[in-house]
């Protein structure tokens, strides 16, 4: 009788009437795949791909359930072909197995890894993924299509884990807009309680390996806080964080783990809103963002990209928030700055470009239009006139060692030229000069400006140019090109000096330089005056002040035979 249930089983199994035993691959892979056609559905192979996803994870839960330890020292990456897939199963631990309604979520137990973005076709391997290209989708849209009234309060939760990656997914459709606390949602070592309102595409906390790569996460709503909820720390790798809203904090995400060390890398926020903090709200110390591009986000309080309560505590650890090579700007400017400080410890900014009345402090700032391809469509990319090319700090970027960042979010090689670019995208455009050292000095009562160009094509001349508020340039001097015909391969050195006392004549240099260059013969007499009368009318302007008293800024504009030109990076000038 035992023999004949057995085999009646086999049978069954056989036959897909019932699931076969989930099976990982020797090498510790699921295989998931909506589109799958026959196959045992075991996870073995794309062949015999799980349907859904949410089947796998709950078997990797019940794995935990029976041995805590089953992953210990090793981990599970699950492989997940292009799709959408919905939480079928509710999120807490004594229900996982039942459908909760709007409390299903995909809940992530420690050591499982999830990457996407395969195609469903075929035997793909990791060298043929596109996460755009073949987009997987993690939808919280359980019910009526389009209506979010009945979406999961969270479409993804990893909760007390310390090793977990997600790569290649897109996270939407999450809606946290509940009051109530009851009934709990308990996940393996946590109780989440009073948080249906916050982390509405992603609920993260606890994991101090904690990595997301390659990610979308959009179209989420909360109540109180975050398209994503972080509490712990972890590193955010080229991703895009689009259309979230939270009503209270941090639209795209809300970080909320002080003393832990969260990073933002080479990633997008645009059009999130909230009422403090419209991209992040940030209460942990020592965030770091660096070249991530902040476009087009509404905060109606503080902080259209950035509010941070960063603060210090006697007794504690601590570190101020840091932004590097990053761009934040809005197409539309608003009342509300782009970083706001609620706390004691301000971000410390450089190399960025900032929107506001004034240049952020801080080494190679500006407030500089960064000159988007097409903001109005959404794309964020730099034109080739951009003051953000090549004017990031290569080194800086290079030291903060984040893992899976040799390409920028189009895929792209990350660094391409002399110098990193600013924000998310890095152009990929062989620029005619090739910029070596630039430096500019003031001693003595005058202005030294030094470079040099490791290439030169088809160029013409440079503009050299000096602002008081690294926004607002004026030229003081037009200097030939010393390339052969306008093409060099070779390093050129340049150098010219300007007495302060010149500072002011800046329309008067280009219109005397432009006659010089043109070889238009004028009156000794005639160009005298006119020198004499610039002289009088710009004594004492802003930017002489400047030298003397503040900072000042300088940059080269070098422009072709044809008349197109190429900005510098931003430097400050250096006092001796």
């Amino acid at each position: 009788m035992k023999k004949k249930y057995l085999l009646l089983l086999l049978s069954l199994c056989l036959a897909g009437i019932l699931p076969a035993q989930i099976t990982p691959t020797a090498d510790r892979i699921l295989y998931v795949n909506k589109a799958v056609s026959g196959g045992n559905g075991n996870g073995s192979s794309w062949a015999n791909a799980i349907p859904e996803l949410a089947d796998a994870l709950k078997w990797t839960r019940a794995q935990y359930d029976a041995n805590n330890n089953w992953l210990a020292g090793d981990s599970l990456r699950i492989y997940i072909a292009e799709g959408t897939y919905k939480p079928l199963y509710d999120a807490d631990n004594g229900r996982y197995q039942n459908d909760g309604g709007r409390d299903n979520a995909f809940v992530i137990m420690n050591r499982v890894h999830l990457y996407g973005g395969f195609p469903s076709t075929g035997n793909p391997g990791m060298g043929q993924r596109n996460w755009k290209t073949y987009s997987t989708t993690l939808s919280g849209d359980i019910g009526a299509p389009n209506d979010a009234a009945d979406n999961v309060y969270h479409v993804l939760i990893s909760m007390g884990g310390g090793n977990v990656h997600l790569d290649g997914l897109k996270i939407t459709g999450g809606n946290a807009n509940a009051t109530h606390q009851t009934p709990l949602v308990r996940i393996p070592g946590n109780d989440i309680t009073y948080i249906r309102n916050t982390g509405a595409g992603s609920l993260l906390s606890g994991n101090h390996s904690l990595r997301l790569s390659n990610m979308e996460i959009s179209g989420n709503t909360a109540a109180y806080a975050g398209g994503g909820y972080i509490f712990g720390t972890p590193v955010f790798t080229n991703t895009e964080v689009r259309n979230n809203t939270a009503v209270e904090r941090g639209g795209g995400l809300y970080f909320t783990s002080p003393y832990e060390d969260p990073v933002v890398a080479g990633s997008l926020f645009t059009g999130n809103t909230s009422k403090l903090g419209g991209a992040i709200y940030s209460r942990d110390d020592s965030l770091v963002v660096i070249n991530t591009t902040f476009a087009d986000n509404t905060a109606t309080t503080a902080g259209n990209a950035i509010c941070s309560e960063a603060a210090y505590i006697s007794g504690q650890s601590v570190r101020n928030p840091v932004l590097v090579n990053s761009i934040l700007w809005n197409s539309t400017p608003n009342a509300v700055s782009m970083i706001e400080n609620t706390g004691d410890l301000p971000f410390i900014i450089t190399y960025s470009i900032v929107q506001g009345n004034s240049v952020a402090a801080g080494t190679g700032n500006s407030n500089a239009n960064p000159l988007f391809t097409n903001a109005g469509s959404g794309n964020y990319t730099l034109m080739a006139a951009s003051p953000a090319i090549n004017t990031g700090n290569t080194p800086l970027w290079n030291a903060a060692n984040i893992t899976g960042t040799m390409v920028d979010l189009a895929g792209n090689p990350r660094v391409a030229g002399n110098a990193i670019d600013r924000g998310a995208f890095e152009l990929q455009t062989v620029l005619p000069v090739s910029f070596g050292s630039f430096r500019a000095t003031l001693k003595n009562g005058q202005l030294l400006f030094n470079w040099n160009t490791e290439t030169e094509i088809n160029s013409d001349h440079f503009l050299v140019q000096v602002s008081a508020d690294g926004a607002n340039w004026e030229t003081v001097q037009t200097v030939q090109s010393k390339a052969t015909t306008g093409n060099s391969h070779t390093v050129l050195e340049y150098a010219i000096t300007i007495p302060l006392t010149m500072l002011g004549l800046s329309a008067g240099f280009l219109l005397l330089g432009t006659m010089a260059y043109k070889r238009r013969r004028r009156e000794p007499a005639v160009a005298a005056f006119l020198v004499c009368i610039l002289s009088f009318a710009c004594h004492k302007t802003g930017i002489v002040k400047s030298a003397e008293t503040g900072a000042l800024f300088a940059r080269l504009v070098q422009v072709d035979k044809d008349g197109a030109q190429r900005v510098s990076k931003t430097i400050q000038v250096v006092r001796e």
